[in-house]
């Protein structure tokens, strides 16, 4: 039996959690939360017990999982792996390329195995357009249009540290949405974006919670290329109405096009010219919270088997690790800097 810890007690703990509750061969050994009532709370409803550090839950666990906010990842995993502890950090990796840059030097000095928690890999839709497109069955790719629209920030009224800038933008849209967006481009084609053909516009709705100024971007559409030469459009946004929410995907061949909207919920379409054909996927085997798209709770369940090593997966399948998460955190930190380049052209 492995004995996962947890640090942080938050939502994305609580995915965790649940999923980990399904696992054989796997349970949960317990929290650290900086607030130990928040912790408390957490254990009553999920089992372990609660631990006054991370040193501590290290000692009683085989694995953590890092799920503290954004400006944590870095003391957090540090922590972890100097405790020789196997871990899985969420997303996005750190708040900064110098700090992603200090937790893979630290794996490598320490010999831990760090994995990165970009579990939208394990959606459905997902893993069948990576075989369309290996396969060349879409034909040569011409570009691919990936939206994530959510609605947080209309629905959330409280000031949070998502709000703030204390993780240097990496809780807005961009940063917290786009990053999965980032890796599903690089998983999909093995091809980095060309830097000198991003164009990033980011945006802010809601301006303002409980008096306080927001920091952070709201809404934000990156257009570029890849090194292999495919064009794609990312939109990212947080305060989106709720009829349009949802995740989507096109991917536009010479040959046939994929599309897949989470509205669609199991199904995808294939198009060859007035050839239209829906697809099924997979059924889901556990309930995705209200907010969330079809599938979301099993990419968790999914990442921790293959993460804990309980389930065996494709050769072609590997849990994210940190090269993958420096290489998000480096793009990502390229399209902030294109949208600053384009802030002050345009204050001239």
């Amino acid at each position: 039996m492995k004995k996962i810890g947890i640090v942080g007690a938050g939502n994305i703990a609580k995915a965790h959690a649940r999923a980990l509750s399904t696992i054989k061969g796997a349970e949960l050994s317990g929290v650290y939360d900086l607030h130990e009532s928040v912790a408390q709370g957490f254990i009553k409803q999920y089992g372990g017990r609660v631990y006054s550090s991370i040193g501590t839950l290290a000692d009683a666990s085989d694995g953590l999982i890092i799920a503290s906010p954004n400006f944590c990842h870095k003391d957090h995993a540090l922590q972890s792996l100097r405790a020789g502890q196997p871990i899985l950090c969420e997303k996005p990796m750190a708040v900064s390329l110098k700090e992603a840059k200090e937790m893979v030097e630290t794996a490598k000095q320490f010999q831990v195995q760090a994995s990165m928690g970009f579990n939208y890999r394990y959606l459905s839709f997902v893993n069948i357009l990576k075989n369309l497109i290996a396969n060349g069955e879409l034909g040569r790719i011409l570009t691919v249009r990936t939206h994530f629209k959510k609605n947080s920030a209309l629905r959330r009224k409280t000031f949070s540290w998502r709000d703030s800038g204390e993780s240097l933008r990496t809780s807005g849209a961009l940063g917290d949405l786009g990053i999965h967006l980032i890796d599903m481009l690089w998983y999909l084609f093995g091809s980095e974006m060309k830097k000198e053909s991003l164009n990033t516009k980011m945006l802010t709705h809601v301006k303002e919670k409980e008096e306080k100024k927001v920091q952070v971007d709201d809404h934000t559409e990156i257009f570029g290329q890849m090194e292999n030469q495919v064009f794609f459009h990312l939109v990212t946004s947080k305060s989106t109405q709720p009829e349009e929410c949802g995740f989507s995907v096109e991917v536009v061949g010479h040959d046939k096009v994929f599309k897949y909207h989470t509205n669609m919920k199991n199904e995808y379409e294939i198009s060859d010219g007035l050839c239209v054909e829906r697809h099924q996927m997979p059924q889901t085997l556990l309930t995705d919270p209200p907010n969330e798209f079809y599938g979301w709770s099993d990419t968790f369940r999914d990442q921790l088997m293959h993460w804990v090593n309980t389930d065996p997966y494709p050769s072609h399948m590997k849990v994210a690790d940190f090269e993958d998460g420096y290489r998000a955190q480096a793009a990502l930190n390229t399209c902030f800097e294109r949208e600053e380049a384009v802030v002050s052209a345009q204050a001239y």
